[in-house]
């Protein structure tokens, strides 16, 4: 039901979403309604006079494709294809069936079959939440049953998060060395010295450089699309950089262009990628040739992981940390390192027990 008591005003309102001639997803809001019944009235008539989904002709697939509809404002379109690559993964036992006879034993089925599967938990979950919010939004725009409410996530234990892959400072230190470009280099310091994500150092302007203040408030994942703000305003941050990171940046800043790295457009998604894998391989070849151990091989994005696991490793407030990575709070920063946490606690009693 979509009417609500107005506490202040002691009356009743509705507040219906309803979609557009051009499936925009709006919500009605109607105020002042002294009765309740008049309110409940009103929404009926309101949503009769507004298309409704023919549930005996509608499928999930057509569901998932309003609903990547409703959000294309708000997501990008490479975040867009992911969510329908997921759901070609996961969700093919009810894709084409009809929306009247997927029944909450389907919903179990389908999760079922994502926990079955090789990815990870965490990949997993994004497959299982999908499947959540795709219900959720039939149910509240479409007036549809919520087969999915039930549905919980798959357990991640610190088991999980512990397979996470890092590098050590000494061992990044020996993959930069084989990375030929200063600007490559500059930009993967930086992004294992501040846990910055990738598309926030591609998006750097040299103007976010105040001092020793590093201002984040926007990302580029492909330069195609241009800038997009951080979603939360918990991930648009000021980093306060350390004097060996600054003085890396600063040959960059006196090049011509905006960007802090690339110039007048920031460095390709493929150019960086390629230049991280190179420098693994020869600083691996070279380690070998040596008999010496080799680096893993890990993720542009792991160099953040590297960064957190360094400063919670050595001590650094939970908290701290959490606010310089962006996380929306610190029990998200909780669950991806509890295991170092951990390891921080058998330290802190090694220290107690040698006292």
């Amino acid at each position: 039901m979509a009417v609500y008591k107005d506490e202040k005003t002691e009356t009743w309102y509705v507040s219906a979403p309803y979609r557009d001639a051009d499936g925009k997803v709006h919500v009605k809001t109607k105020r002042g309604f002294v009765l309740k019944r008049d309110a409940i009235k009103f929404e009926q008539e309101f949503k009769n006079s507004n298309k409704e989904i023919e549930q005996s002709d509608e499928t999930f697939e057509d569901l998932l494709a309003k609903f990547l509809d409703s959000k294309s404002g708000n997501a990008n379109m490479d975040s867009i294809k992911e969510y329908n690559r997921i759901a070609k993964l996961f969700f093919g036992s009810i894709l084409k069936k009809k929306l009247n006879k997927i029944k909450a034993k389907d919903m179990v089925a389908v999760k079922s079959f994502i926990s079955s599967t090789d990815y990870s938990k965490r990949y997993k979950n994004t497959g299982v939440q999908l499947l959540k919010s795709v219900s959720k939004f039939g149910h509240i725009y479409y007036d549809l049953d919520d087969s999915a409410k039930t549905i919980t996530k798959i357990k991640v234990s610190s088991d999980d998060l512990s397979e996470i892959k890092i590098w050590t400072p000494e061992e990044f230190d020996q993959v930069i060395e084989h990375v030929d470009a200063y600007v490559f280099k500059a930009y993967f310091i930086l992004l294992f010295r501040t846990g910055l994500r990738r598309s926030e150092g591609k998006a750097l302007l040299k103007s976010d450089l105040n001092g020793n203040i590093l201002t984040v408030d926007k990302s580029i994942k492909h330069n195609q699309q241009g800038m997009q703000p951080l979603k939360t305003l918990s991930s648009r941050r000021k980093i306060t950089l350390d004097s060996y990171t600054l003085n890396i940046l600063k040959p960059l800043l006196a090049l011509p262009g905006a960007f802090l790295f690339g110039n007048e457009e920031p460095l390709g998604i493929s150019s960086i990628q390629r230049s991280f894998t190179k420098a693994i391989q020869k600083c691996n070849v070279a380690l070998a040739s040596e008999n010496k151990p080799l680096v893993p091989v890990i993720r542009i994005h792991d160099l953040r992981h590297s960064h957190a696991s360094f400063l919670i490793g050595s001590g650094a407030n939970i908290v701290a940390v959490s606010k310089r990575l962006g996380h929306s709070d610190v029990n998200m920063t909780l669950k991806v390192y509890t295991h170092l946490l951990q390891e921080s606690e058998a330290k802190m009693l090694n220290i107690m027990e040698n006292k």
